[in-house]
This record gives C-alpha cells, structure tokens and sequence, in this order.
C-alpha cells in the first residue's frame, strides 16, 4: 500500500488501521499493520498490512510482539454467574 500525506505528518498506524478498515470494509482488531516506511524527500509512505479474517487465524499466524504493538486483546469471555451458596443452616441446641 502507498499513502500519500501532503502537507500532514506521517500517519500514526491507528489512522492506518481505521482507514484501511473503512475501504476494506474489516474489523479494526483483524487488521495487522507488518511496516511503514516513509520515502526520502516524498510525502508518501509505504507499507504493508494483514487484515485476517478470524481473531483466531490472527493469533496463529502473528508472532506475539506484533499482537502486542497492536494491543490485540482476548476475545470478551463469557462471565459465568456466580453460583450463590445458600448460607448454611444453624443449627440451635435447645437442650
């Protein structure tokens, strides 16, 4: 990919990510940006991304420091409820 800045500073890769996101119609936590470079004297930037389609096939493939520049996280676990015990029963002696 090439993204052309004029008269901006070079994208950060969260304004990558989004921008790639709304073109390639993705979810932004599938979308793994590999590296961006910038071109001497040129207000262009070149680059290459990853967009995955499961968060799943993304963990199995990327190596974790790229999951953690990208601060990808586990998938929302379900929260169980807690189970509420019933207080035990006292038992009196009356003797």
């Amino acid at each position: 990919m090439v993204i052309t800045h004029a008269e901006k500073a070079t994208p950060k890769r969260k304004e990558v990510i989004k921008s790639l996101s709304e073109q390639m119609k993705a979810k932004k936590e599938l979308i793994i940006i590999d590296h961006l470079k910038n071109s001497y004297g040129k207000s262009e930037t070149h680059g290459y991304a990853k967009i995955y389609s499961t968060l799943d096939a993304l963990k199995k493939i990327e190596t974790k420091p790229s999951i953690a520049r990208h601060k990808i996280k586990d998938e929302p676990k379900k929260i169980e409820e807690d189970k509420k015990e019933e207080p035990e029963a006292k038992e009196e002696n009356n003797e």
